[in-house]
This record gives C-alpha cells, sequence and structure tokens, in this order.
C-alpha cells in the first residue's frame, strides 16, 4: 500500500513536471515565431511552465493533455520532424 501511494506520488510530480517543460516549450515555440522583435523575459517563460503546470495539474484537463502527450509520442515513434515544427505540436492545449 505505501509502495503504491509513492509510485502514485512519483508519477503525478513527474506528470505535473511535464507539464512545466510543455509549457517553457510553448514559450519558446512562440516567441521565436511570432515575437522575433520582442524582448525574451525569462518571468514570462516561468509564468508559462507554471502555467502548463496548472493545465497538466488540474484533472479537469486531463483528457486533453494525455491526447496530446500521445499525439506527440507517435510523431516522435514515427520521426514526422515537419510536424515537430507546426503550432499544434508545440502549443499547449
Amino acid at each position: 500500500m505505501k509502495i503504491k501511494k509513492s509510485l502514485l506520488t512519483i508519477g503525478y510530480t513527474g506528470w505535473c513536471g511535464l507539464g512545466f517543460i510543455r509549457g517553457i516549450n510553448s514559450y519558446k515555440y512562440n516567441h521565436d515565431k511570432y515575437e522575433k522583435n520582442e524582448n525574451y523575459l525569462y518571468l514570462n517563460l516561468i509564468g508559462n511552465g507554471f502555467f502548463g503546470l496548472v493545465l497538466y495539474a488540474n484533472p479537469f484537463f486531463s483528457p486533453f493533455s494525455i491526447y496530446k502527450e500521445i499525439y506527440r509520442f507517435e510523431v516522435n515513434i514515427r520521426n514526422l520532424e515537419s510536424e515537430k515544427k507546426t503550432s499544434y505540436y508545440n502549443n499547449l492545449i
């Protein structure tokens, strides 16, 4: 029972961490594609990371984030490099 709780805690923490990383990657992609003339602000980068963390941590958004992760997994497995450059792949939801 204690091991199961520990595994669930580790999995949930990892899932939230993945949301944080996805938020950071989303900011970087949007900045490089749409806002090249704007300043690159670390505050916005961290804020977008926490936004991704909240999206992945919230059970209401779980179906959307799980679908998006399965999509990204398929893109990586099939080596679809052109798909990795699209906004759908790089945005959070």
